[in-house]
Protein backbone atom coordinates (compact mmCIF):
# COMPACT_ATOMS: atom_id res chain seq x y z
CA UNK A 1 0.00 0.00 0.00
CA UNK A 2 2.76 2.25 0.01
CA UNK A 3 2.08 5.50 -2.17
CA UNK A 4 -1.54 5.77 -1.25
CA UNK A 5 -3.18 7.02 1.46
CA UNK A 6 -5.10 4.26 4.08
CA UNK A 7 -8.55 3.75 4.36
CA UNK A 8 -8.48 2.81 7.65
CA UNK A 9 -11.77 1.39 7.54
CA UNK A 10 -10.77 -1.90 5.62
CA UNK A 11 -9.27 -3.13 9.20
CA UNK A 12 -12.52 -3.05 10.44
CA UNK A 13 -13.34 -6.40 8.88
CA UNK A 14 -10.01 -8.17 9.60
CA UNK A 15 -9.94 -10.47 12.63
CA UNK A 16 -6.30 -10.15 13.56
CA UNK A 17 -5.47 -6.97 15.80
CA UNK A 18 -4.42 -4.24 13.79
CA UNK A 19 -2.36 -1.15 15.01
CA UNK A 20 -1.78 2.26 13.14
CA UNK A 21 1.06 3.96 14.68
CA UNK A 22 2.78 7.56 13.11
CA UNK A 23 5.18 9.24 15.59
CA UNK A 24 4.94 7.04 18.39
CA UNK A 25 1.20 7.74 18.21
CA UNK A 26 -1.76 5.58 17.73
CA UNK A 27 -3.82 6.90 15.11
CA UNK A 28 -5.98 3.70 14.52
CA UNK A 29 -6.72 0.41 16.37
CA UNK A 30 -9.15 -2.54 14.71
CA UNK A 31 -11.49 -3.76 17.86
CA UNK A 32 -9.35 -7.00 17.69
CA UNK A 33 -6.30 -4.93 18.58
CA UNK A 34 -9.11 -3.27 21.53
CA UNK A 35 -9.68 -5.92 22.94
CA UNK A 36 -6.30 -7.65 22.96
CA UNK A 37 -5.23 -4.83 25.09
CA UNK A 38 -7.82 -3.95 26.91
CA UNK A 39 -8.59 -0.35 26.29
CA UNK A 40 -11.46 0.65 24.58
CA UNK A 41 -9.93 3.53 22.73
CA UNK A 42 -6.40 3.81 21.99
CA UNK A 43 -6.33 6.58 19.23
CA UNK A 44 -4.21 9.75 20.27
CA UNK A 45 -2.39 7.45 22.72
CA UNK A 46 1.41 6.86 22.62
CA UNK A 47 2.79 3.28 21.52
CA UNK A 48 4.04 2.70 24.85
CA UNK A 49 0.76 2.70 26.24
CA UNK A 50 0.19 -0.82 24.70
CA UNK A 51 3.80 -2.13 26.05
CA UNK A 52 5.41 -2.50 29.22
CA UNK A 53 7.11 0.06 30.62
CA UNK A 54 10.73 -1.34 30.09
CA UNK A 55 10.12 -2.81 26.51
CA UNK A 56 8.25 0.37 25.43
CA UNK A 57 11.46 2.26 23.77
CA UNK A 58 11.94 -1.19 21.57
CA UNK A 59 8.26 -0.97 20.37
CA UNK A 60 8.46 2.81 19.41
CA UNK A 61 11.74 2.27 17.61
CA UNK A 62 10.18 -0.59 15.99
CA UNK A 63 7.82 1.31 14.71
CA UNK A 64 9.55 4.08 13.72
CA UNK A 65 11.70 2.36 11.26
CA UNK A 66 8.64 0.87 9.69
CA UNK A 67 7.10 4.38 9.38
CA UNK A 68 10.53 5.48 8.17
CA UNK A 69 10.62 3.04 5.33
CA UNK A 70 13.70 1.06 6.12
CA UNK A 71 11.69 -2.21 4.35
CA UNK A 72 8.39 -2.11 2.51
CA UNK A 73 7.66 -5.14 5.12
CA UNK A 74 8.69 -6.33 8.28
CA UNK A 75 8.14 -9.21 10.50
CA UNK A 76 9.20 -9.22 13.81
CA UNK A 77 8.26 -9.63 16.99
CA UNK A 78 7.50 -6.76 20.38
CA UNK A 79 6.67 -7.31 23.51
CA UNK A 80 3.29 -6.26 24.58
CA UNK A 81 0.64 -6.33 27.45
CA UNK A 82 -3.02 -7.66 27.13
CA UNK A 83 -6.19 -6.93 28.45
CA UNK A 84 -5.06 -8.55 32.21
CA UNK A 85 -1.94 -6.62 32.03
CA UNK A 86 0.27 -9.83 31.48
CA UNK A 87 2.90 -9.09 29.22
CA UNK A 88 3.25 -11.12 25.89
CA UNK A 89 5.50 -11.71 22.93
CA UNK A 90 3.57 -10.95 19.73
CA UNK A 91 4.42 -11.71 16.17
CA UNK A 92 3.49 -9.15 13.73
CA UNK A 93 3.42 -8.31 10.10
CA UNK A 94 4.27 -4.90 9.78
CA UNK A 95 3.99 -2.51 6.39
CA UNK A 96 4.30 1.35 5.39
CA UNK A 97 1.66 2.69 5.05
CA UNK A 98 0.50 6.52 3.72
CA UNK A 99 -1.75 7.78 5.90
CA UNK A 100 -3.41 11.18 5.52
CA UNK A 101 -0.74 12.36 3.45
CA UNK A 102 1.99 11.02 5.50
CA UNK A 103 4.00 7.51 6.06
CA UNK A 104 2.50 5.61 9.08
CA UNK A 105 3.43 1.74 10.53
CA UNK A 106 0.90 -0.34 10.26
CA UNK A 107 1.15 -4.07 12.25
CA UNK A 108 -0.78 -6.65 12.12
CA UNK A 109 -0.53 -9.22 15.25
CA UNK A 110 -0.66 -12.80 14.52
CA UNK A 111 -2.36 -14.26 17.78
CA UNK A 112 -1.43 -17.79 16.43
CA UNK A 113 2.38 -17.15 16.52
CA UNK A 114 2.44 -15.20 19.54
CA UNK A 115 3.21 -16.74 23.03
CA UNK A 116 3.35 -15.17 27.05
CA UNK A 117 6.85 -13.88 27.52
CA UNK A 118 7.09 -15.69 30.97
CA UNK A 119 10.40 -15.66 32.19
CA UNK A 120 11.94 -13.09 30.27
CA UNK A 121 15.14 -11.40 30.81
CA UNK A 122 12.80 -8.19 31.74
CA UNK A 123 10.64 -10.31 34.16
CA UNK A 124 13.89 -11.91 36.00
CA UNK A 125 15.32 -8.14 36.22
CA UNK A 126 12.18 -6.53 37.55
CA UNK A 127 12.17 -9.72 40.34
CA UNK A 128 15.89 -8.76 40.96
CA UNK A 129 15.52 -5.09 41.76
CA UNK A 130 12.17 -5.75 43.72
CA UNK A 131 13.99 -7.35 46.66
CA UNK A 132 16.39 -4.57 46.92
CA UNK A 133 15.87 -2.43 50.08
CA UNK A 134 15.84 0.91 48.03
CA UNK A 135 14.49 2.41 45.45
CA UNK A 136 15.77 1.34 42.02
CA UNK A 137 14.17 3.34 38.47
CA UNK A 138 14.56 3.25 34.41
CA UNK A 139 14.38 6.71 32.78
CA UNK A 140 13.68 7.50 28.93
CA UNK A 141 15.18 9.35 26.48
CA UNK A 142 12.72 11.75 27.11
CA UNK A 143 13.72 12.34 31.35
CA UNK A 144 10.38 10.35 32.16
CA UNK A 145 10.13 7.23 34.75
CA UNK A 146 9.71 4.19 32.70
CA UNK A 147 10.15 1.58 35.14
CA UNK A 148 10.30 1.68 39.33
CA UNK A 149 10.18 -0.86 41.82
CA UNK A 150 8.06 -0.95 44.61
CA UNK A 151 10.90 0.42 46.81
CA UNK A 152 11.19 3.47 44.65
CA UNK A 153 7.58 3.63 45.22
CA UNK A 154 7.57 3.56 49.01
CA UNK A 155 10.35 6.10 48.82
CA UNK A 156 8.47 8.90 47.86
CA UNK A 157 5.44 8.01 49.16
CA UNK A 158 3.34 6.82 45.58
CA UNK A 159 0.17 4.73 45.92
CA UNK A 160 1.44 2.51 43.40
CA UNK A 161 4.69 1.73 41.04
CA UNK A 162 2.00 3.38 37.98
CA UNK A 163 1.93 6.86 39.91
CA UNK A 164 5.51 7.58 39.00
CA UNK A 165 6.04 5.60 35.61
CA UNK A 166 5.72 8.98 33.20
CA UNK A 167 6.84 11.19 35.68
CA UNK A 168 9.55 13.60 34.83
CA UNK A 169 12.86 12.85 37.29
CA UNK A 170 13.11 16.72 37.69
CA UNK A 171 9.50 16.29 39.65
CA UNK A 172 11.34 14.44 42.57
CA UNK A 173 13.89 17.11 42.85
CA UNK A 174 13.19 19.45 45.66
CA UNK A 175 15.68 22.01 43.97
CA UNK A 176 15.49 22.77 40.50
CA UNK A 177 19.53 23.78 40.15
CA UNK A 178 20.06 20.42 42.09
CA UNK A 179 18.13 18.30 38.79
CA UNK A 180 20.44 20.58 36.51
CA UNK A 181 23.35 20.26 38.81
CA UNK A 182 22.74 16.35 38.36
CA UNK A 183 21.49 16.07 34.68
CA UNK A 184 25.22 17.70 33.64
CA UNK A 185 27.20 15.47 35.38
CA UNK A 186 25.53 12.49 34.05
CA UNK A 187 25.46 14.37 30.27
CA UNK A 188 29.29 14.97 30.79
CA UNK A 189 30.32 11.32 32.50
CA UNK A 190 27.89 9.07 32.25
CA UNK A 191 27.19 8.25 35.52
CA UNK A 192 26.77 9.69 38.83
CA UNK A 193 27.57 7.74 42.25
CA UNK A 194 25.61 8.25 45.54
CA UNK A 195 25.12 11.66 44.86
CA UNK A 196 23.22 13.35 47.73
CA UNK A 197 20.22 15.91 47.51
CA UNK A 198 17.43 16.85 48.71
CA UNK A 199 14.22 15.45 46.73
CA UNK A 200 10.47 15.45 47.70
CA UNK A 201 7.90 12.87 47.75
CA UNK A 202 4.61 13.13 45.65
CA UNK A 203 2.83 14.52 48.96
CA UNK A 204 5.48 17.04 49.09
CA UNK A 205 7.63 15.97 52.11
CA UNK A 206 11.27 16.62 52.23
CA UNK A 207 13.50 13.37 52.00
CA UNK A 208 17.83 13.04 51.74
CA UNK A 209 18.15 10.36 48.67
CA UNK A 210 21.60 9.30 47.62
CA UNK A 211 21.16 8.87 44.32
CA UNK A 212 23.19 6.77 41.60
CA UNK A 213 22.65 6.85 37.63
CA UNK A 214 23.84 5.34 34.54
CA UNK A 215 23.87 6.11 31.11
CA UNK A 216 22.47 3.11 28.81
CA UNK A 217 22.76 4.01 24.95
CA UNK A 218 20.99 1.31 22.52
CA UNK A 219 19.56 1.78 19.15
CA UNK A 220 20.29 5.31 19.06
CA UNK A 221 18.64 6.58 22.16
CA UNK A 222 20.10 6.99 25.55
CA UNK A 223 18.40 5.89 28.83
CA UNK A 224 19.03 5.89 32.16
CA UNK A 225 19.31 3.14 35.52
CA UNK A 226 20.00 3.61 38.77
CA UNK A 227 18.79 3.75 42.69
CA UNK A 228 18.33 6.07 45.20
CA UNK A 229 19.09 5.33 49.10
CA UNK A 230 17.43 7.19 51.81
CA UNK A 231 19.95 9.14 53.47
CA UNK A 232 17.35 11.27 55.56
CA UNK A 233 18.24 9.93 59.07
CA UNK A 234 21.75 10.14 58.71
CA UNK A 235 21.77 13.73 57.09
CA UNK A 236 19.29 14.53 59.62
CA UNK A 237 22.39 13.50 62.66
CA UNK A 238 25.25 15.39 60.23
CA UNK A 239 22.89 18.61 61.19
CA UNK A 240 22.29 18.02 64.79
CA UNK A 241 25.86 17.51 65.28
CA UNK A 242 26.51 20.70 62.88
CA UNK A 243 24.41 22.77 64.77
CA UNK A 244 25.60 21.19 68.27
CA UNK A 245 28.92 22.19 67.25
CA UNK A 246 27.82 25.74 66.36
CA UNK A 247 26.23 26.60 69.51
CA UNK A 248 29.62 24.49 71.09
CA UNK A 249 31.85 27.26 69.58
CA UNK A 250 30.11 30.26 69.94
CA UNK A 251 29.90 29.94 73.68
CA UNK A 252 33.60 28.49 73.50
CA UNK A 253 34.20 31.80 71.97
CA UNK A 254 32.08 34.01 74.07
CA UNK A 255 32.26 32.36 77.58
CA UNK A 256 34.14 34.43 80.20
CA UNK A 257 35.68 31.53 81.66
CA UNK A 258 38.92 30.65 80.32
CA UNK A 259 38.94 27.36 77.69
CA UNK A 260 41.05 24.84 76.32
CA UNK A 261 40.44 22.29 73.42
CA UNK A 262 43.27 20.11 73.90
CA UNK A 263 44.69 16.85 71.85
CA UNK A 264 44.34 13.94 74.38
CA UNK A 265 47.38 12.35 72.67
CA UNK A 266 49.57 14.89 72.11
CA UNK A 267 48.54 17.64 74.80
CA UNK A 268 49.05 20.11 71.93
CA UNK A 269 46.49 23.36 72.50
CA UNK A 270 44.27 22.79 69.11
CA UNK A 271 42.26 26.14 70.31
CA UNK A 272 41.79 28.69 72.76
CA UNK A 273 39.36 31.41 73.67
CA UNK A 274 40.12 34.83 74.39
CA UNK A 275 39.62 34.87 77.82
CA UNK A 276 42.57 32.05 77.98
CA UNK A 277 44.38 34.29 75.96
CA UNK A 278 43.53 36.85 78.56
CA UNK A 279 44.27 34.76 81.27
CA UNK A 280 47.51 33.44 80.78
CA UNK A 281 48.98 36.31 78.94
CA UNK A 282 49.64 34.94 75.69
CA UNK A 283 48.21 35.58 72.30
CA UNK A 284 45.66 33.19 70.88
CA UNK A 285 48.23 31.90 68.46
CA UNK A 286 50.74 31.62 71.11
CA UNK A 287 48.71 29.50 72.91
CA UNK A 288 47.96 27.30 69.78
CA UNK A 289 51.49 26.69 69.29
CA UNK A 290 51.86 25.09 73.04
CA UNK A 291 50.91 21.94 74.80
CA UNK A 292 49.53 22.15 78.02
CA UNK A 293 52.91 20.56 80.07
CA UNK A 294 54.10 24.49 78.99
CA UNK A 295 51.44 25.83 81.27
CA UNK A 296 51.71 22.95 84.04
CA UNK A 297 54.18 22.78 86.42
CA UNK A 298 53.73 19.71 87.33
CA UNK A 299 55.93 16.55 85.20
CA UNK A 300 54.92 16.33 81.78
CA UNK A 301 54.63 12.58 82.20
CA UNK A 302 52.09 13.55 85.38
CA UNK A 303 50.15 15.76 82.93
CA UNK A 304 50.14 13.39 80.40
CA UNK A 305 49.13 10.74 83.36
CA UNK A 306 46.21 12.80 84.07
CA UNK A 307 44.80 13.80 80.40
CA UNK A 308 44.45 10.32 80.13
CA UNK A 309 42.19 9.58 82.72
CA UNK A 310 40.13 12.66 81.83
CA UNK A 311 39.95 11.20 78.34
CA UNK A 312 38.82 7.83 79.77
CA UNK A 313 36.12 9.89 81.89
CA UNK A 314 37.71 8.17 84.78
CA UNK A 315 38.15 11.89 86.57
CA UNK A 316 37.38 15.05 85.41
CA UNK A 317 38.77 17.24 87.83
CA UNK A 318 42.19 18.25 88.61
CA UNK A 319 44.11 20.66 90.43
CA UNK A 320 46.96 22.18 89.09
CA UNK A 321 49.87 25.21 89.30
CA UNK A 322 49.97 27.35 86.39
CA UNK A 323 52.60 29.68 85.44
CA UNK A 324 51.31 32.40 82.89
CA UNK A 325 53.33 34.56 80.11
CA UNK A 326 54.95 36.80 82.82
CA UNK A 327 56.64 33.91 85.13
CA UNK A 328 53.30 34.61 87.74
CA UNK A 329 52.36 30.62 89.00
CA UNK A 330 48.65 30.54 89.32
CA UNK A 331 46.52 27.17 91.57
CA UNK A 332 43.81 26.44 88.91
CA UNK A 333 41.19 23.71 89.20
CA UNK A 334 40.77 22.31 85.40
CA UNK A 335 37.69 20.63 84.85
CA UNK A 336 37.95 18.54 81.74
CA UNK A 337 36.28 16.30 79.59
CA UNK A 338 36.23 14.27 76.22
CA UNK A 339 34.38 15.84 72.97
CA UNK A 340 33.72 15.07 69.70
CA UNK A 341 34.28 17.46 66.94
CA UNK A 342 34.27 17.07 63.45
CA UNK A 343 34.72 13.65 63.79
CA UNK A 344 38.21 13.98 65.93
CA UNK A 345 37.96 13.52 69.91
CA UNK A 346 39.40 16.57 71.69
CA UNK A 347 39.60 17.27 75.62
CA UNK A 348 37.23 20.67 76.08
CA UNK A 349 39.26 21.45 79.34
CA UNK A 350 37.88 25.15 81.78
CA UNK A 351 39.76 26.62 83.78
CA UNK A 352 38.87 28.27 87.26
CA UNK A 353 41.78 30.62 88.68
CA UNK A 354 41.20 28.90 92.43
CA UNK A 355 44.90 31.11 93.75
CA UNK A 356 42.79 33.41 96.47
CA UNK A 357 40.57 30.51 97.24
CA UNK A 358 43.02 28.41 98.13
CA UNK A 359 44.74 31.13 99.91
CA UNK A 360 42.12 31.80 102.16
CA UNK A 361 41.19 28.31 102.75
CA UNK A 362 44.96 27.67 103.86
CA UNK A 363 44.24 30.39 106.19
CA UNK A 364 41.40 28.92 107.92
CA UNK A 365 43.26 25.73 108.19
CA UNK A 366 45.70 27.29 109.87
CA UNK A 367 43.17 29.27 112.20
CA UNK A 368 41.20 26.34 112.90
CA UNK A 369 44.73 24.64 113.77
CA UNK A 370 45.50 27.59 116.18
CA UNK A 371 41.68 27.50 117.87
CA UNK A 372 41.92 24.36 118.63
CA UNK A 373 45.47 24.54 120.03
CA UNK A 374 43.83 27.40 122.52
CA UNK A 375 40.57 25.29 123.52
CA UNK A 376 42.58 22.38 124.78
CA UNK A 377 45.56 24.84 126.73
CA UNK A 378 42.45 26.92 127.83
CA UNK A 379 40.05 24.04 129.23
CA UNK A 380 43.31 22.45 130.90
CA UNK A 381 43.99 25.67 132.88
CA UNK A 382 40.40 25.99 133.80
CA UNK A 383 39.96 22.43 134.89
CA UNK A 384 43.55 22.81 136.91
CA UNK A 385 41.89 26.21 138.05
CA UNK A 386 38.28 24.54 139.17
CA UNK A 387 40.20 21.16 140.86
CA UNK A 388 41.85 23.95 143.25
CA UNK A 389 38.76 25.59 143.85
CA UNK A 390 36.69 22.38 144.16
CA UNK A 391 39.16 21.29 147.07
CA UNK A 392 39.21 24.36 149.01
CA UNK A 393 35.20 24.28 148.74
CA UNK A 394 35.63 21.08 149.80
CA UNK A 395 37.58 21.92 153.10
CA UNK A 396 35.70 24.69 153.65
CA UNK A 397 32.23 22.45 153.73
CA UNK A 398 33.81 21.01 157.09
CA UNK A 399 34.86 23.90 158.98
CA UNK A 400 32.16 26.72 158.71
CA UNK A 401 29.79 26.81 160.55
CA UNK A 402 26.20 26.08 159.59
CA UNK A 403 25.33 29.40 158.67
CA UNK A 404 28.04 29.89 156.53
CA UNK A 405 27.64 26.00 154.60
CA UNK A 406 25.45 26.88 152.41
CA UNK A 407 28.10 29.45 150.64
CA UNK A 408 30.68 26.77 150.37
CA UNK A 409 28.20 24.35 149.11
CA UNK A 410 26.75 26.59 146.99
CA UNK A 411 30.70 27.13 145.62
CA UNK A 412 31.25 23.41 145.28
CA UNK A 413 28.21 22.91 143.01
CA UNK A 414 29.23 26.17 140.11
CA UNK A 415 32.98 24.63 140.68
CA UNK A 416 31.04 21.38 139.65
CA UNK A 417 29.44 23.12 136.97
CA UNK A 418 32.22 24.64 135.25
CA UNK A 419 33.79 21.44 135.05
CA UNK A 420 31.06 19.89 133.52
CA UNK A 421 31.05 23.17 131.14
CA UNK A 422 34.54 22.58 129.80
CA UNK A 423 33.59 19.03 129.01
CA UNK A 424 30.54 19.85 126.77
CA UNK A 425 33.03 22.80 125.49
CA UNK A 426 35.25 20.35 124.72
CA UNK A 427 32.55 18.42 122.87
CA UNK A 428 31.08 21.50 120.90
CA UNK A 429 34.80 22.44 119.51
CA UNK A 430 35.52 18.68 118.59
CA UNK A 431 31.96 19.26 116.45
CA UNK A 432 33.05 22.68 115.27
CA UNK A 433 36.43 22.19 114.15
CA UNK A 434 35.86 18.92 112.60
CA UNK A 435 36.29 18.68 108.99
CA UNK A 436 32.86 15.95 108.59
CA UNK A 437 31.60 13.88 110.89
CA UNK A 438 31.31 10.37 109.47
CA UNK A 439 28.36 8.06 110.34
CA UNK A 440 28.80 4.73 111.72
CA UNK A 441 27.42 1.69 113.37
CA UNK A 442 26.99 2.32 117.07
CA UNK A 443 25.71 -0.20 119.77
CA UNK A 444 23.36 2.02 121.56
CA UNK A 445 23.82 0.08 125.24
CA UNK A 446 27.86 0.64 125.07
CA UNK A 447 26.80 4.36 124.53
CA UNK A 448 23.87 4.75 127.15
CA UNK A 449 24.65 2.73 130.06
CA UNK A 450 28.08 3.97 130.85
CA UNK A 451 26.52 7.69 131.36
CA UNK A 452 23.86 6.14 133.17
CA UNK A 453 26.32 5.03 135.91
CA UNK A 454 28.55 8.03 135.83
CA UNK A 455 25.52 10.49 136.31
CA UNK A 456 24.17 7.91 139.48
CA UNK A 457 27.60 8.37 140.59
CA UNK A 458 27.64 12.44 140.06
CA UNK A 459 24.17 12.80 141.86
CA UNK A 460 23.76 10.06 144.29
CA UNK A 461 20.32 11.69 145.81
CA UNK A 462 19.19 11.66 142.53
CA UNK A 463 16.89 8.49 141.42
CA UNK A 464 17.51 7.41 137.86
CA UNK A 465 16.10 4.05 136.59
CA UNK A 466 15.90 2.80 133.40
CA UNK A 467 12.28 0.78 132.33
CA UNK A 468 13.49 -2.86 131.34
CA UNK A 469 16.51 -2.81 129.74
CA UNK A 470 18.61 -1.10 127.40
CA UNK A 471 17.98 -2.33 123.99
CA UNK A 472 20.58 -4.67 122.01
CA UNK A 473 21.05 -2.76 119.10
CA UNK A 474 23.20 -1.19 116.92
CA UNK A 475 22.27 2.76 115.81
CA UNK A 476 23.86 5.03 113.02
CA UNK A 477 25.62 7.21 115.33
CA UNK A 478 29.16 8.41 115.81
CA UNK A 479 32.08 8.32 118.97
CA UNK A 480 30.44 11.32 120.32
CA UNK A 481 26.57 9.74 120.94
CA UNK A 482 27.43 9.44 124.29
CA UNK A 483 27.40 13.01 124.66
CA UNK A 484 23.85 13.13 124.05
CA UNK A 485 22.82 10.98 126.13
CA UNK A 486 25.26 12.52 128.99
CA UNK A 487 23.92 15.81 128.38
CA UNK A 488 19.93 15.06 128.78
CA UNK A 489 20.99 13.00 131.67
CA UNK A 490 22.73 16.11 133.78
CA UNK A 491 19.67 18.48 132.31
CA UNK A 492 16.85 15.99 133.82
CA UNK A 493 18.96 15.85 137.45
CA UNK A 494 20.52 19.62 137.12
CA UNK A 495 17.25 21.49 136.73
CA UNK A 496 14.56 19.38 138.75
CA UNK A 497 13.31 21.57 141.51
CA UNK A 498 11.96 19.17 143.49
CA UNK A 499 13.45 17.65 146.47
CA UNK A 500 14.47 14.21 144.82
CA UNK A 501 15.05 14.21 141.61
CA UNK A 502 13.35 11.43 139.63
CA UNK A 503 14.35 10.66 135.77
CA UNK A 504 13.07 7.49 134.07
CA UNK A 505 15.10 5.82 131.02
CA UNK A 506 13.01 4.03 128.27
CA UNK A 507 13.50 2.91 124.72
CA UNK A 508 10.88 1.49 122.10
CA UNK A 509 12.22 -0.21 119.18
CA UNK A 510 11.00 -0.15 115.38
CA UNK A 511 12.00 -2.09 112.07
CA UNK A 512 13.84 1.36 111.38
CA UNK A 513 14.42 3.04 114.06
CA UNK A 514 14.75 3.12 118.33
CA UNK A 515 13.54 5.92 120.46
CA UNK A 516 15.33 6.96 123.83
CA UNK A 517 12.96 8.93 126.19
CA UNK A 518 14.79 10.58 129.36
CA UNK A 519 11.62 11.52 131.27
CA UNK A 520 11.65 13.73 134.56
CA UNK A 521 9.59 15.43 137.50
CA UNK A 522 11.07 18.59 137.11
CA UNK A 523 9.37 22.03 135.83
CA UNK A 524 8.72 21.21 132.18
CA UNK A 525 9.29 22.93 128.98
CA UNK A 526 6.54 25.64 128.28
CA UNK A 527 5.05 24.85 124.91
CA UNK A 528 6.29 28.15 124.10
CA UNK A 529 10.12 27.61 124.47
CA UNK A 530 9.46 23.87 122.68
CA UNK A 531 10.48 24.77 119.38
CA UNK A 532 13.78 27.02 120.49
CA UNK A 533 14.97 24.96 123.59
CA UNK A 534 17.12 23.34 121.46
CA UNK A 535 18.62 26.64 119.89
CA UNK A 536 21.95 27.86 120.83
CA UNK A 537 22.20 30.18 124.17
CA UNK A 538 18.77 28.71 124.46
CA UNK A 539 18.55 28.59 128.43
CA UNK A 540 15.05 26.51 128.24
CA UNK A 541 15.18 26.88 131.95
CA UNK A 542 15.22 29.32 134.62
CA UNK A 543 19.04 28.76 135.87
CA UNK A 544 22.95 30.00 135.34
CA UNK A 545 23.19 27.11 132.81
CA UNK A 546 24.33 28.19 129.27
CA UNK A 547 22.13 26.39 127.44
CA UNK A 548 24.66 25.00 124.72
CA UNK A 549 24.48 21.48 126.11
CA UNK A 550 21.24 21.05 124.34
CA UNK A 551 22.37 22.94 121.85
CA UNK A 552 25.61 20.06 121.37
CA UNK A 553 22.35 17.75 121.69
CA UNK A 554 20.57 18.59 118.99
CA UNK A 555 23.73 19.46 116.72
CA UNK A 556 25.03 15.73 117.32
CA UNK A 557 21.88 14.62 116.66
CA UNK A 558 21.51 15.98 113.00
CA UNK A 559 24.70 14.69 111.96
CA UNK A 560 23.68 11.16 112.84
CA UNK A 561 20.24 11.41 110.27
CA UNK A 562 18.66 11.73 114.09
CA UNK A 563 15.62 13.64 115.85
CA UNK A 564 15.24 15.44 118.89
CA UNK A 565 12.53 16.97 120.50
CA UNK A 566 10.64 17.77 124.21
CA UNK A 567 7.69 16.48 125.34
CA UNK A 568 5.33 17.20 128.23
CA UNK A 569 5.27 14.35 131.21
CA UNK A 570 2.38 13.07 133.56
CA UNK A 571 2.02 14.39 135.72
CA UNK A 572 4.52 16.47 135.90
CA UNK A 573 8.20 17.46 134.09
CA UNK A 574 9.23 17.12 130.68
CA UNK A 575 10.38 14.12 128.61
CA UNK A 576 12.87 14.32 125.96
CA UNK A 577 12.85 11.94 123.50
CA UNK A 578 15.85 11.15 121.29
CA UNK A 579 15.25 9.17 117.97
CA UNK A 580 18.11 7.00 116.42
CA UNK A 581 17.61 5.18 112.64
CA UNK A 582 18.97 2.09 112.78
CA UNK A 583 22.00 0.54 111.91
Amino acid sequence: MPGSTLDTNIFAHVNDPVVVVRDESIRYANQPFRDLTGDSDLTGDPVRAVAPPDTAPDLEQFCAAVQRGDADESTGSVVVRDGDGDRFTAAVDAVTVELDAGPAAALVVDESASHPAHDSASDRYERLVETLPMGVYQVGSDGNFSLVNDGMAGLFDADSKSALVGLPVEALFAHTEDHEEFTERLEETGDVTAAEYKLETLHGDALWGAVTAVADDAAGRTRYEGAVQDVTRRKEMEQTLRERELRFRRMFERHSAPMLLVDPDSGAIENANDAAAEFYGYSRDELTDMRVHDLNQAPAEDVSRQRERARREDRNHFRFQHELADGEVRTVEVHSSPIELADDERLFSVVHDVTDRVDYEERLETQRDNLDVLNQVLRHDIRNDLQLVFAYAEMLVDDVDDDHREYAERILESADHAVELTQTARDIADVMLASEQSRQRVSLRSALEPELEEVRASYPGAALTVEGTVPDVDVQGNEMLDSVFRNLLKNAVQHNDKPVAEVEVSATERDDAVTVRVADNGPGVPDRQKDDIFGKGEKGLESAGTGIGLYLVQTLVDDVGGEVWVEDNDPDGAVFAVELQRA
